[in-house]
């Protein structure tokens, strides 16, 4: 066990051992290759494969036989699931870095990752959290901003680069300096160096929800100004006929409201066009509240149509349209070549299975909504029943 782990620690010492053992082996096979050629009789030849040849091969099969198996069979089939032990990949690390700053110490995990750059100096990863310690936790966001103009110099990847850089820079502007204007400029930058693109529509839809607020069709109302109302009715009213009665609110009243949402919802969608949010929210109006089948179809066809919507996106209209032509009334025959669209897009896709299963239960589809439509009517009886 000493000599084994002697071979394992000492190369020099391993080397000298094997060069010994071999010379001990090989020394009486040459004497006996030399006899061979003087000329032996067969018992001569006998002596020598008995006592010289056979002994020395398994002498040397014994010290030799491990170490080649390692080799050349063994550790070539074991690198091809465990990988090559003397080939090192040349990565950077950074879990240190990140223990450290984990713990407060940013100015040693800047050092730290600062020293990794210098060997892998355009390492996105390594850049991307020298920023991060930068702006989020010394608050120095030009030196961050300079960082990652680092991370934009490859133009192969700029192209993959440029829009996480930019949502990035965004975050941090909106997070931690809260300042929207600056956020919105970041992202313009993704819409104007490749429009078109996904990135260039998920930025679009990010702008579009910083200027979100929410609205109420109807006004919220006061409890207590209710009840001092309530209160002072009822001090009025000596005679107390009856039970007292909260205000209802009055039919124009929810159609003045009505018609303000839809002015706010035709406002968002003026001011950006490319928003997913504000044109679904749009759409759903227009086929909620004011049962305008075609206007909120037209909404769904422009998303449709919009550049860089993907495939489930797409999908997902096209199946509404189909939802508000169903329970509009339109015939069959106008619905299933909107589920057509559906399969072309990728026929090979679970999409257009469903969307030819769902042409093909259609007619129980129709029939099921028609028949919501139909109020229900009464039996009429005679009203002498019978009953003296």
């Amino acid at each position: 066990m000493k000599l084994k782990n002697r071979l394992e620690q000492d190369p020099l010492f391993k080397w000298i051992f094997y060069f010994f053992v071999g010379l001990v082996g090989i020394t009486p096979m040459i004497y006996g290759l030399v006899k061979l050629n003087q000329g032996v009789s067969w018992g001569g030849i006998l002596v020598l494969l008995i006592f010289i040849f056979i002994p020395c091969a398994a002498f040397l099969a014994i010290f030799f036989a491990p170490f080649l198996i390692d080799k050349t069979i063994a550790s070539p089939i074991g690198q091809i699931f465990t990988g090559n032990p003397n080939i090192i990949e040349d990565k950077p690390i950074y879990g240190p870095v990140k223990a450290n700053r984990n713990q407060g110490d940013y100015r040693q995990a800047l050092n730290l990752v600062e020293a990794q750059l210098k060997k892998h100096p355009f390492d996105f990863d390594g850049l991307m959290l020298k920023a991060a310690i930068q702006a989020e936790d010394y608050h120095d966001l030009n030196a961050a901003k300079e960082t990652l103009d680092i991370a934009l110099i490859d133009k192969d990847q700029k192209r993959y680069n440029l829009p996480i850089v930019y949502n990035k820079i965004a975050d941090w502007e909106l997070n931690i300096f809260n300042s929207i204007s600056c956020a919105r400029q970041s992202l313009e930058t993704i819409r104007e160096t490749y429009p078109g693109t996904k990135a260039a529509q998920l930025a679009a839809q990010r702008i579009a929800a910083m200027e979100f607020y929410d609205e109420s069709i109807v006004a919220p109302t006061k409890i207590s100004d209710s009840y001092n109302d309530i209160v002072e009715e009822s001090s009025r009213n000596e005679l107390k006929e009856g039970l007292l009665k909260f205000p209802k609110k009055e039919q124009t009243d929810y159609e003045n409201e009505s018609e303000k949402l839809l002015s706010i919802c035709l406002k968002r969608v003026e001011d950006h066009p490319e928003s997913i949010i504000n044109r679904e929210d749009l759409a759903r109006y227009y086929f909620d509240h004011k049962k305008e089948w075609e206007m909120a179809i037209k909404q769904y066809e422009l998303l449709i149509s919009m550049p860089g919507a993907s495939t489930n996106q797409k999908v997902e209209w096209l199946n509404k349209i189909v939802d508000i032509k169903v329970k509009s009334g339109t015939r069959l025959e106008e619905i299933t070549p909107i589920l057509d669209r559906v399969v072309n897009i990728n026929p090979e896709s679970a999409a257009a299975n469903r969307a030819q299963s769902r042409i093909m239960h259609l007619p129980i589809e129709i029939r099921v909504a028609n028949k919501k439509k139909v109020p229900l009517k009464l039996k009429q009886h005679d009203e002498d029943l019978g009953l003296i």
